[in-house]
């Protein structure tokens, strides 16, 4: 239980950091985004653990992999507060990074994939594996629905400033 505390604590001493530096920049968008689909992931990993070794010993507990989960999709976002490095293409390694922003109405369609994710963990750790299992399918279907339909992504400059969901365009002299 100590450990529970001791990482739901790091957890959340964790994401006021991200809030408050998504804020800085005029950015909660991103923080959302990112931290509802990361917080999915991990929850879905959990289940997709608990519904494969049922009966089985699980050294992750559900808080640990939705902490992991939003790391790994926040990623780029790491790598730019702490590196100054902008956001490429290749960043789409961690979660869809890039192109979850271009799907139809991105903060609710987070949203609902981690409500969907939420639900299933419920459902496993209540010994619902079956129901937990269909619904981590269901919110795994719609992350790649929304990506099968995102518009496309941008090749130029000008057409990622043109894009309010891709980024926040920062107030450069002469920009």
């Amino acid at each position: 239980m100590r450990r529970l505390v001791v990482v739901g604590l790091v957890a959340a001493a964790g994401e006021w950091y991200f809030a408050v530096r998504y804020a800085a920049f005029g950015a909660l968008f991103h923080y959302w985004l990112h931290g509802l689909l990361g917080v999915a992931a991990g929850l879905i990993a959990v289940v997709a653990v608990r519904t494969a070794r049922p009966g089985r010993p699980h050294h992750v507990d559900v808080v640990s992999a939705a902490l992991l989960g939003r790391l790994f999709f926040a990623a780029p976002d790491v790598i730019f507060l702490a590196l100054d490095t902008p956001h490429a293409g290749w960043m789409d390694v961690f979660g869809a990074h890039i192109s979850v922003h271009f799907v139809p109405a991105p903060v609710p369609f987070a949203y609902a994939v981690f409500v969907l994710a939420v639900v299933a963990a419920a459902a496993v750790t209540a010994g619902l594996r079956r129901a937990g299992a269909v619904l981590a399918a269901v919110a795994v279907a719609l992350f790649v629905g929304g990506l099968a339909v995102r518009a496309p992504l941008p090749r130029t400059l000008d057409e990622v400033r043109e894009a309010p969901g891709i980024a926040w365009v920062c107030p450069l002299p002469g920009g």
